[in-house]
């Protein structure tokens, strides 16, 4: 919602800004320049860097747009598994028959595409968005196959991705030797001066005078906002669409209260008869006549005064109740140790293991809880709550120029219920001081868990490497702690 006084061109501060009204500041037109002329010059790689939120797929889209109608490019936003499965996505955006054999070899099918896309006088761009996220044996055949073909079929890759791409780059350049991996652009934050002037360069954009921008964006609102988006352009929307927006809800609720403003005391006056309503309806609530009516009635007055009553008794219970499930669960290795010391044989106590069973501290019998008894048991909501709760020093960037492994990544109306039901399996449970537990709101609900700290990325990948397979079968992957923090706040 916008000021009721303003009807812009466009929505300004979007998630998918329109190229047509691009912000060259920033040194963003320079990047989109040279970007054109290394794929006129027939570059056969070249990367753009930069961090989550700071308009890489914006500037991708403003050099399709640019390039001359001869060139094809194929956008994938989604990074694929393997390799084999990116091969099959470039070969059907060329135009290969989708109905073809399972076991099909795209290599040998991929040049005769090209060949018939360059007969045509057909070039090819190939635009990988979040290259960070392929496999590291994905991205290596890519640049064997980058460096492998032909002159004559060439064609131009642009991988964009986080900081972590840059370093999946380096570690592979001792096997791709022959390919150059260093031709690329990053994209920096905004500093302040280029904050303010995006934020002016939008709401004029978008139709609004420069008066009025400057009054929607007072020097402290945009200090504010500054200090809070770091420069991060998605950051930087996401504090001005809420600006924008207050902005409207205010002259909405000021024009209301105009509307509903209630009559002075001197039309209160004027109200024939309205002081002797007030006084009869005080007659008729007076302690006289209420004491006769439940006096004369027994059921009325064993309502009013049961029901409180039996609210306040059933409150009691119900905190009780919380309190008891807030309380701390006692193990059963700490049950087993404390009858032992009260029988005075802690020493020689002999404390079973959950497979074995429990042994009771009053009959001495043992019964027996299966894996499945005891993760049933635990309150999974509380050990979802319990590791949000633990993950928010993340926030503060303690954790900054770190790494960790995103685990699990689950979007739907009930990934609440969904993680905290797998952390309370026991391949999760006993691993869980090493979880990290964010969530995001969007529609649906979005929930992610990382695993563990690490200082730096070479760590983190021996750690993924190392897993148990059944973490491993979630296909984990390392990356920065800033670029989670980064994908959070957009």
């Amino acid at each position: 919602m916008c000021p009721e006084h303003f009807r812009p061109s466009y929505e300004p501060f979007s998630e998918n800004p329109d190229p047509d009204f691009f912000f060259s500041g920033a040194r963003r037109e320079e990047i989109c320049q040279s970007l054109i002329l290394d794929i006129l010059a027939g570059k056969r790689l070249v990367k753009l860097i930069g961090r989550a939120g700071s308009g890489k797929t914006t500037l991708c889209r403003m050099v399709v747009d640019r390039l001359p109608s001869e060139y094809q490019v194929i956008m994938l936003r989604t990074p694929v598994d393997s390799f084999d499965s990116l091969m099959k996505e470039i070969c059907l955006e060329l135009g290969m028959d989708p109905r073809g054999r399972q076991d099909t070899d795209y290599l040998e099918v991929f040049p005769r595409l090209l060949e018939r896309r360059i007969a045509e006088h057909i070039k090819l761009v190939l635009i990988i968005d979040d290259a960070e996220k392929l496999y590291l044996a994905t991205l290596e055949r890519l640049l064997q196959c980058i460096s492998d073909f032909p002159e004559e079929l060439s064609w131009t890759t642009l991988l964009v991705g986080s900081p972590g791409l840059d370093a999946h780059l380096d570690q592979l350049s001792v096997f791709c030797n022959s390919i150059d991996i260093h031709t690329g652009y990053f994209l920096d934050e905004l500093t302040a001066g280029e904050t303010r002037q995006y934020l002016y360069f939008s709401l004029q954009t978008a139709g609004m005078q420069r008066e009025e921008a400057e009054e929607l964006f007072d020097e402290e609102g945009m200090d504010r906002i500054i200090a809070a988006a770091r420069g991060n352009i998605g950051m930087i929307n996401t504090l001005a669409r809420e600006v924008v927006y207050t902005s409207g809800q205010d002259q909405v609720a000021a024009e209301q209260s105009v509307a509903l403003e209630p009559a002075s005391s001197e039309e209160e006056e004027d109200i024939p008869g309205w002081e002797e309503k007030v006084h009869s309806v005080w007659e008729f609530l007076s302690v006289h006549d209420l004491w006769e009516l439940l006096s004369a009635n027994r059921l009325l007055t064993a309502l009013l005064i049961g029901v409180p009553v039996l609210f306040l008794v059933t409150g009691v219970f119900l905190w009780i109740g919380d309190r008891a499930q807030e309380s701390p669960p006692v193990s059963a290795t700490d049950q087993q140790k404390a009858a032992a010391v009260s029988e005075g044989t802690a020493d020689n106590a002999r404390i079973p293991s959950s497979s074995a069973g429990l042994r009771s501290a009053e009959t001495g019998e043992e019964s027996v809880k299966t894996a499945a008894e005891i993760s049933s048991s635990r309150d999974g909501d509380r050990l979802y709550r319990e590791r949000l709760g633990a993950s928010a020093s993340w926030l503060t960037g303690i954790h900054s120029g770190k790494y960790t492994i995103q685990l699990l990544t689950v979007s739907s109306d009930t990934a609440q219920t969904i993680v905290g039901d797998t952390l309370k399996e026991d391949e999760f449970y006993t691993l869980l001081n090493e979880l990290y537990v964010f969530r995001k709101r969007t529609t649906p609900l979005s929930v992610f868990v990382y695993y563990g700290l690490y200082d730096s990325l070479d760590a983190a990948r021996e750690a993924r490497n190392n897993m148990p397979v059944y973490l491993r079968k979630h296909h984990p992957y390392p990356l920065a702690v800033d670029d989670v923090l980064n994908n959070l706040a957009n």
